[in-house]
């Protein structure tokens, strides 16, 4: 558009027709300043033209005039003097843009900037918070644990397990909360390190297999042998979302069984894809409840976080992680009959290694030619029966099972000699209850019964052992009952395995009892090391073991070298309870990096300590000081000539922080 000497409009574009909705007609020979600039901007542009009626050109000025209907514009403007042939100024040519869509752009920009910086400082805020309050959580929890293992009475001991029960609680949401503001923030990203799925399967089982077997609950895993499991993902956050379902399901079921299945989904040139199911039979979910689990702070109702406990922030934080992985997460579920909750998950295969613990490996020694190990199982819980006898057929063996005490006596006595192995499984039931009180019937009889205890089975077995002298025996007793299982180890060919077992553990039980068997059984060469090498190598790995585990035959000098005091102390306690041979292990403590170099210099003769624990947040020195402090004067001779020294780091999971750093600086 052009304005004369006056600023009357005397041009008017079809451009300018379009952006303002004002024809030619209407505009030409108007005030355009006080025509269509709102009072708003009216100064402003006046001032503009102004300028460029003076001579003075105006580049990028923005501002807002209104439509004929009335809608905001945003402008940008350049503003250019006009000269005659004779070089006086006659006017000015405005150039506008229309820059609304721009603007808004913008402005959505500077909001979303905002909003991101905001997010990160809750995150920072929370990320600190969450380390500030685990801190102290962790002192409360250590020294209570110190205190339940302390003589009290009942009601010291109610107290003190409620003040245990609700520490947890807090730590898992403190948890909780710090991963969804990761999630939230886009800055939860998986790490990529070899792992074995088995491995992480058992692991979780065994987490919660203590509260679990509390509730008298049976709980067990599998996947198939004969599945590859070595693959390349993030095993810390499948471990986290299997934790989160077995507690839940743990939770919610007040009798019968939890137990874990994964079974292979896809394989593919490169990668691997797998299904986790988690069966329970707790109360179940109806459709309706279903529909909120995944939600964040939802359960099924009110009363449900009444009754149980919990956040509703697991499963939601649960799910993000299976999609993190490439997988999804779902459940099938009916009221009163359990509930399954599954999800999957894709993995990279290792191209370069076979399987953490692969099939060939799983080989039982022959005890005859022509048939194979012929084994007994008696285990109560149907479940439990069927997984077990899954794992013994991938193992080659002949398996028979029975749910009862008496049925198994009852297939020992009619088929004497038929079978080379008893496997053997107490209930989970009572678990909590004497073990030693033995089970009478009115009429003076033992009680064979589905629901005896260990005490009782054991006497049972004791008592029959006579008429099956080869027989051997695996007790796969419930990790709670071990230390009450460990009285019956004198029983004739016997072995005790903690459940929830192991497949490797599984393995090597039978293994034990098939070398037993063919030693004893003639025409089949003994399974023993026979050449004076063997036995020399044997006995140096032994001594090798022996030295790692206790150096210097006696109990341990350690420095803890941690920044805060109360998380010193709960160290020292819970180091210096733990004895050997009856001397308890001695504790130097330090509390900044100075002093804990003060402490090196102080051993005028050389190391006098077994190992150092220290963690991350000294101000005055970084753990590669003092680590880079003793690895130089190791490489010196002026410490412990022999070997190194062993050096603990504690450090907060940080996902910034790269292990394979402080493993290769020494620790």
């Amino acid at each position: 558009f052009g304005c004369d000497a006056l600023g009357l409009v005397n041009e008017w574009n079809n451009k300018a027709h379009k952006m303002t909705g004002y024809s030619k007609e209407e505009v030409l020979g108007q005030n355009f300043v006080q025509v269509y600039i709102t009072k708003e901007f009216r100064a402003s542009v006046k001032r503009v033209l102004d300028d460029a009626f003076f001579g003075k050109e105006t580049a990028n000025f923005e501002f807002a005039l209104f439509t004929k209907d009335n809608k905001r514009v945003e402008v940008l403007l350049n503003a250019t003097t006009r000269r005659d042939v004779t070089g006086a100024i006659i006017g000015m040519i405005g150039v506008g843009q229309d820059i609304t869509d721009l603007r808004r752009l913008m402005e959505q920009e500077a909001l979303l900037f905002q909003a991101q910086a905001a997010n990160d400082a809750k995150s920072q805020f929370l990320a600190t918070m969450s380390h500030e309050m685990r801190t102290p959580l962790n002192v409360i929890l250590g020294m209570n644990d110190l205190i339940i293992e302390t003589r009290l009475n009942s009601e010291q001991r109610t107290f003190a397990e409620q003040v245990k029960t609700s520490a947890e609680s807090l730590l898992i949401l403190i948890n909780d909360i710090l991963d969804l503001t990761k999630v939230e923030a886009g800055k939860l990203e998986l790490v990529a390190v070899d792992f074995d799925i088995r491995q992480v399967m058992e692991d979780a089982i065994d987490s919660v297999a203590a509260k679990a077997l509390g509730k008298g609950l049976e709980i067990c895993s599998y996947i198939g042998p004969e599945i590859r499991t070595d693959v390349i993902g993030d095993p810390d956050r499948l471990r986290q979302i299997l934790l989160n379902l077995l507690s839940n399901g743990i939770k919610f079921t007040k009798k019968g069984e939890v137990y874990l299945l994964i079974e292979e989904e896809e394989e593919t040139a490169s990668h691997h894809a797998f299904r986790f199911k988690v069966h329970d039979s707790g109360i179940g979910i109806t459709a309706e409840g279903q529909k909120k689990l995944f939600s964040r702070f939802s359960q099924v109702d009110s009363s449900t976080t009444r009754t149980y406990g919990g956040t509703g922030l697991g499963l939601a934080i649960s799910k993000q992680f299976a999609e993190l992985m490439d997988g999804t997460m779902g459940v099938q579920s009916e009221v009163g009959t359990g509930s399954i909750f599954w999800f999957t998950a894709v993995f990279k295969k290792i191209m370069h290694a076979t399987n953490v613990f692969p099939v060939p490996t799983l080989i039982i020694p022959k005890v005859r030619e022509g048939s194979p190990l012929t084994v007994l199982l008696k285990a109560e819980n149907e479940t439990l029966r069927l997984l077990l006898t899954r794992y013994l057929e991938a193992l080659g063996m002949a398996s028979t099972s029975v749910d009862s005490l008496p049925k198994a006596v009852l297939a020992l006595e009619e088929n004497p000699g038929k079978f080379d192995l008893l496997f053997f499984c107490p209930s989970t039931k009572d678990v909590n209850h004497n073990p030693y009180a033995a089970s009478q019937s009115n009429s003076g009889q033992q009680d064979y019964g589905s629901k005896v205890d260990l005490h009782h089975s054991m006497t049972v077995l004791k008592s029959k052992a006579h008429l099956w002298p080869k027989l051997e025996t695996i007790i796969l007793c419930p990790i709670k009952c071990l230390s009450h299982a460990s009285g019956y180890r004198d029983l004739h060919r016997c072995s005790i395995v903690s459940r929830p077992v192991r497949l490797s553990a599984l393995h090597d039980a039978v293994v034990t009892c098939a070398m037993r068997i063919r030693n004893a059984t003639p025409g089949l060469e003994a399974l023993v090391p026979k050449s004076k090498e063997d036995v020399q190598n044997m006995q140096e790995f032994e001594k090798q073991m022996q030295e790692f585990e206790n150096p210097k035959g006696r109990s341990w000098r350690i420095l803890i070298a941690i920044s805060d005091m109360k998380e010193r102390i709960v160290l020292r306690a819970m180091i210096s309870r733990e004895q050997l041979h009856g001397e308890q292990h001695q504790c130097v403590l330090a509390g900044t990096g100075e002093e804990t170099i003060q402490q090196l210099m102080l051993e005028d003769a050389g190391w006098n300590h077994d190992c150092l624990i220290f963690d991350t947040n000294f101000k005055d020195h970084t753990q590669q000081d003092i680590v880079r402090y003793i690895r130089d004067r190791e490489a010196q001779a002026l410490f412990n000539k022999n070997k190194k020294i062993p050096l603990v780091l504690i450090a907060a999971i940080d996902p910034e922080m790269d292990p394979n750093d402080s493993l290769a600086a020494g620790m």
